[in-house]
């Protein structure tokens, strides 16, 4: 990888060594390539955290870039992480194949719901959920719960019984666990926690302390016996993009007269969005790092919504796919809001 940065930017432009690479993936990107021709959004990314553990921010770009490695699953590949050697068409593809084959459009819009929604928990509660509750009717289970990893594990006591993870507040997905602190491995969701027993009676297990200024709820500590949740890869192409659909779902199904079906033709797009007056809205919602991962594999639906946290993508996009309409969740939701307010009145 030195020769590589050396051949593309020159001798002198950034590490001259191995070693001195190594020491750059411990800094800010923006250092390691100080003369790239202008400035980018990773400039601020570290690689490396002080236990030389891959940062959140740089799984954020990994997941966004990585390319396939082999052709269908190599027993080399196995000291690879899942989201390494997957993308998310190929997790999409591997978790829903026998569906689409066999199962019915609202075995699969329920079958995906459930994943999305219920990524990790207790075992017990989680097959209750999938078998009985109304909004996962029908649905099957498409994809394997496996333990909790153990860096998302922490140990407050000697016995077996004094394990215990958290929730993501925003995913519900295991936080990883950094010496006392508990957080998402997904940035925007802003889930950072300290770990703390402060004031707890003995015995009782820790609890956590929100240090991030995000409006979340602080979750509650689940015991590591009996929990269960979907692998890496399937949290993180499956679960994380398809909060923000289900979320523009919620919001939409509030507005008088409209309907919302998801996921539709077996995920031909997103959403399909119909109006009052049967004006209909053909939805892709994308959640990427940069702008430049969605235009170089363009959506197939008209309208492309982008989560709040990502409205700064907005005008890019709209220079980039000039035949697709582009909006943030709440702007789209307004012109939804006002075409169905607009036609009721006539």
């Amino acid at each position: 990888m030195t020769g590589v940065v050396m051949g593309a930017f020159g001798p002198g432009a950034g590490p001259a060594t191995p070693s001195q690479l190594v020491a750059f993936l411990r800094r800010p990107l923006g250092e390691l390539l100080p003369d790239a021709d202008e400035p980018s959004p990773f400039d601020d990314v570290i690689l490396l955290d002080g236990e030389d553990r891959l940062t959140n921010g740089a799984m954020d770009i990994a997941c966004d870039y990585n390319q396939v490695l082999f052709h269908g699953r190599d027993p080399a590949s196995d000291w690879l992480p899942g989201w390494a050697w997957q993308r998310s068409e190929q997790v999409e593809r591997l978790l829903f194949q026998s569906l689409i084959q066999s199962g019915s459009q609202d075995a699969y819009a329920a079958s995906r719901r459930f994943v999305i929604e219920r990524p990790a928990g207790v075992q017990r509660a989680l097959t209750g959920e999938r078998t009985t509750a109304p909004e996962y009717a029908g649905a099957r289970l498409v994809t394997d719960y496996k333990p909790i990893p153990p860096d998302r594990v922490y140990r407050f006591g000697g016995g077996d019984a004094d394990e215990c993870w958290w929730p993501c507040p925003v995913c519900r997905w295991p936080m990883r666990i950094q010496g006392a602190v508990a957080s998402c491995a997904y940035s925007p969701h802003q889930a950072v926690f300290r770990i703390t027993g402060a004031g707890r009676p003995a015995g009782s297990g820790p609890v956590l302390a929100k240090t991030s200024a995000a409006r979340l709820r602080v979750p509650d500590a689940y015991p590591k016996a009996g929990s269960t949740c979907v692998d890496q890869a399937v949290w993180r192409f499956i679960t994380v993009p398809g909060l923000s659909e289900v979320l523009l779902e919620r919001r939409l199904r509030a507005i008088p007269g409209v309907e919302v079906q998801m996921w539709p033709v077996r995920d031909a797009y997103d959403l399909l969005v119909t109006a009052p007056d049967g004006h209909p809205w053909r939805v892709d919602v994308k959640d990427h790092v940069s702008p430049a991962g969605i235009a170089a594999d363009p959506p197939a639906a008209e309208y492309v919504v982008v989560p709040a946290y990502r409205k700064g993508q907005v005008s890019q996009l709209r220079r980039m796919l000039r035949n697709r309409q582009v909006r943030t969740i709440d702007q789209f939701i307004s012109e939804v809001r006002e075409h169905a307010a607009k036609k009721g009145a006539e």
